[in-house]
């Protein structure tokens, strides 16, 4: 009986031990570390964004000129590339000759346009010899009207002629086979891509213009990450200093790629920017529940995923591993939930602050 009686304290007393070791990590916290055993250790925070905001850095964008503010110069007939007259990355201005062109098809429509003025001025005075004579009673009022119907349609005519010359790019009486291309707007000539002496069928790209702002950074995120994103979340370009607004997420999926497309717009600062150019983008998330941390941040203890939360300030700190939730992840960037805005999480040396807890745990 006595030794009965003592079993159940001692089984109890036994059993206590073995019951902490089995504690996950997360309850546990380091020993007090000074500033310089932390610099020795390697360990550095990161303070959480305040307010429930989220960073999403480290996003590859590239830039791109939005499709209002491009024109495609094609040739408008076939024919031979005489000359390029703008350099690619020349500022150009609305209505300068960008490019002139050889095309025989370009005396066609000089004739036909010679052809329509002569029919128009033939039929504009025979109306007004009628208007006369109807004036005078010579003739009646069903030939004056014959000769304005034959008057209004050699105008059409010869105003159709006209247009069809001026798109082509050539001059109403130049009787040249040379049609000048002139840019539509005031930009940048961002590519050529035809070469001199090239013989081009109608229709053929020349060259590229395009106005260079505002600009579009044009982001392929995973699926996890766009939901997360909304038009207008602030979006970053950390390295050059520039700042714009998401201006939409895509509602498609790439079938390939498993990607989303996000659209964002950069006016202030975009001189800084070339289309073409691959970005570092970093969008600030407003709103969420989660954090974003660099996937080094996180440990795993069995099949948790622990964050390291500074506690204190000075020269003295604690860390208290916190079990996290992933979110989703893009790259070396995770989102996860668990921690608090405004908290100092470890984002490097994270390995030794895991050593040092399983040596307390063992202890």
């Amino acid at each position: 009986m006595p030794f009965s009686s003592m079993s159940r304290p001692v089984a109890l007393g036994i059993l206590i031990p073995i019951w902490l070791l089995t504690v996950p990590a997360c309850a546990a916290e380091t020993a007090p570390l000074n500033t310089r055993q932390l610099r020795s250790l390697g360990i550095q925070t990161q303070a959480l964004p305040p307010g429930g905001d989220a960073r999403l850095p480290g996003l590859p964008g590239r830039v791109e000129v939005p499709s209002g503010q491009l024109q495609i110069l094609a040739a408008p007939l076939e024919g031979t590339l005489q000359e390029v007259l703008v350099a690619p990355g020349a500022m150009v201005k609305k209505g300068q000759v960008v490019a002139r062109l050889i095309s025989p098809q370009a005396l066609d429509l000089q004739r036909a346009h010679a052809e329509a003025s002569a029919r128009a001025a033939q039929a504009g005075a025979a109306r007004q010899r009628d208007e006369q004579l109807f004036k005078e009673g010579i003739i009646a009022l069903a030939r004056l009207e014959s000769s304005r119907a034959a008057a209004a349609e050699a105008g059409a005519q010869l105003a159709q002629s006209r247009q069809s010359l001026a798109l082509a790019g050539g001059r109403p009486g130049a009787g040249e086979a040379v049609l000048e291309l002139r840019a539509g707007l005031d930009g940048v000539l961002l590519e050529q891509l035809a070469q001199v002496g090239d013989r081009l069928p109608a229709a053929t790209p020349i060259a590229r213009i395009g106005r260079p702002a505002p600009l579009w950074v044009t982001l392929q995120v995973p699926a996890g990450v766009a939901a997360r994103v909304k038009a207008g979340d602030i979006v970053r370009l950390p390295l050059l200093g520039v700042e714009g607004k998401l201006l939409a997420v895509s509602r498609s999926v790439d079938a390939a790629s498993q990607n989303v497309t996000l659209r964002a717009l950069v006016d202030q600062g975009s001189e800084l920017l070339r289309p073409g150019q691959a970005v570092e983008v970093e969008i600030q998330v407003s709103g969420q529940l989660g954090q974003a941390l660099p996937s080094r941040a996180l440990a795993r203890h069995e099949a948790q995923l622990l964050a390291f939360v500074q506690q204190g300030s000075g020269e003295t700190v604690r860390f208290v591993a916190r079990p996290v939730k992933v979110l989703s992840q893009l790259g070396d960037t995770v989102m996860v939930e668990g921690l608090a805005p405004g908290e100092r999480v470890a984002v490097q040396g994270v390995a030794s602050l895991k050593a040092m807890l399983a040596g307390a745990g063992g202890e």
